[in-house]
């Protein structure tokens, strides 16, 4: 029993070690803060255009709200979310740092879960925030609308939901392709292209509305905006879609990770 508590604390340590060298890694380049810089100016630039708008002459919809604006500004911090996850992973890949990262973490599944928890807790936290942000920049422009503290938890819970699996995405992919181009291509196109293309395409061929329903990009339009491709969609299987996607990548990028030569 001791032996087993003694591995446990160890790997404990060494989890924990392994994730502050990954936080450092992660902000001490300037692609980070250049990616969170232009994602929070769109999204409170965004938000600000929409609270200059509600207060002109026309004034703001009926029944809205300062979290409208939370809900609408979550799809682009959801895009600088998937780019900057994906960045973080495929960097020292791309460049050649993964060698010495492994030399000094030759524990792989170290790594993986070092990785995955400091990109994908770190872009959600800074997700949410500018989410956030949002709601109160339009709530300085017309505060009569207010902010429901209850619909605040339901719209940041939600946006946090979206933004963690969309951050464990790309994170996957990012393992499984080692190449920030690819990707990229691939966590875009699976949440934020393929949804709105097939969406469009199942005017003409009905089937492929369960096809788009199955996208993880459909989850998160439905989990940020109530709304679907398909009539059947509810917020458990919009949630059970999304984590199996997030799931099914990271036990593909683990693999990768775990049986394959770091420069390949």
């Amino acid at each position: 029993m001791s032996t087993v508590r003694t591995v446990s604390a160890t790997s404990a340590v060494l989890i924990a070690r392994t994730c502050r060298a990954e936080w450092s890694r992660l902000w001490t380049v300037r692609s980070t803060w250049v990616f969170v810089g232009v994602t929070g100016f769109v999204v409170v630039g965004f938000a600000a255009l929409l609270g200059a708008e509600a207060s002109g002459p026309s004034g703001p919809p009926a029944d809205a709200t300062a979290w409208d604006a939370g809900r609408t500004t979550t799809m682009f911090a959801l895009f600088g979310v998937l780019a900057l996850s994906a960045l973080a992973t495929t960097a020292d890949h791309t460049t050649g740092g993964i060698v010495p990262t492994l030399q000094w973490t030759p524990r792989r599944t170290v790594l993986l879960v070092a990785r995955t928890t400091v990109v994908a807790a770190t872009t959600t936290a800074v997700g949410v925030v500018l989410v956030t942000a949002a709601s109160l920049v339009v709530l300085s422009f017309v505060p009569e609308v207010g902010a429901p503290i209850g619909e605040g938890v339901e719209t940041l819970a939600a946006a946090g939901f979206v933004l963690a699996a969309g951050a464990a995405l790309a994170v996957g992919l990012g393992l499984v392709t080692r190449s920030t181009a690819g990707a990229l291509v691939s966590v875009v196109g699976l949440v934020l292209v393929l949804p709105f293309l097939l969406a469009q395409l199942s005017v003409r061929h009905d089937w492929l509305v369960d096809v788009a329903a199955a996208l993880p990009g459909s989850s998160a339009l439905f989990l940020v905006f109530g709304e679907g491709p398909s009539d059947d969609m509810t917020t458990s299987s919009a949630r059970t879609t999304f984590t199996l996607w997030a799931v099914a990548a990271l036990v593909a990028g683990g693999l990768r990770l775990l049986r394959s030569d770091a420069d390949r």
